[in-house]
């Protein structure tokens, strides 16, 4: 069944992302190579992520907000993936090194991300949802891959 919109969409892929940097978490310090595996994948899962929403979403809240994008929750959303980027570059650089001591940095990110994805969630994606036609919708969806 095809997801028919965005709130599920990101709110299972929020999901998606959380369980593999769980198992990253996990996993790490028991096997280095499939810890690093599995951060690769969150890694690879976040920035995607990130892209659909500054790229696909933002820009249609910022439209129908008539808002510019420094300003309102999409400039508080770029402001937090900036910060959660900072805390995945910390991480990557470590597990790159062989480092799996990477806990201060995943606890930043978790700070960050548990409450930047609440905030999307319960606010802004549902708000996208109501604010575009469903042609608009199934559009954006398509957009992202689904």
């Amino acid at each position: 069944m095809a997801t028919t919109t965005i709130a599920d969409l990101m709110g299972h892929d929020h999901d998606r992302l959380d369980e593999i940097f769980n198992q990253f978490h996990t996993i790490k310090k028991q096997d280095a190579q499939k810890g690093r595996s599995l951060f690769q994948e969150f890694l690879t899962g976040l920035h995607r992520h990130i892209m659909w929403e500054e790229q696909i979403l933002f820009p249609v809240f910022e439209a129908q907000a008539e808002m510019v994008s420094d300003h309102g929750p999409t400039g508080v959303m770029r402001n937090e993936h900036r910060q959660i980027k900072y805390f995945l570059e910390q991480i990557q650089t470590k597990v790159a090194e062989g480092d799996l001591t990477t806990e201060e940095a995943e606890e930043g990110l978790l700070l960050v991300l548990t409450a930047h994805n609440v905030k999307e969630e319960k606010i802004l994606y549902p708000w996208i949802d109501n604010c575009v036609s469903d042609e608009e919708r199934t559009s954006l969806l398509a957009q992202m891959g689904n």
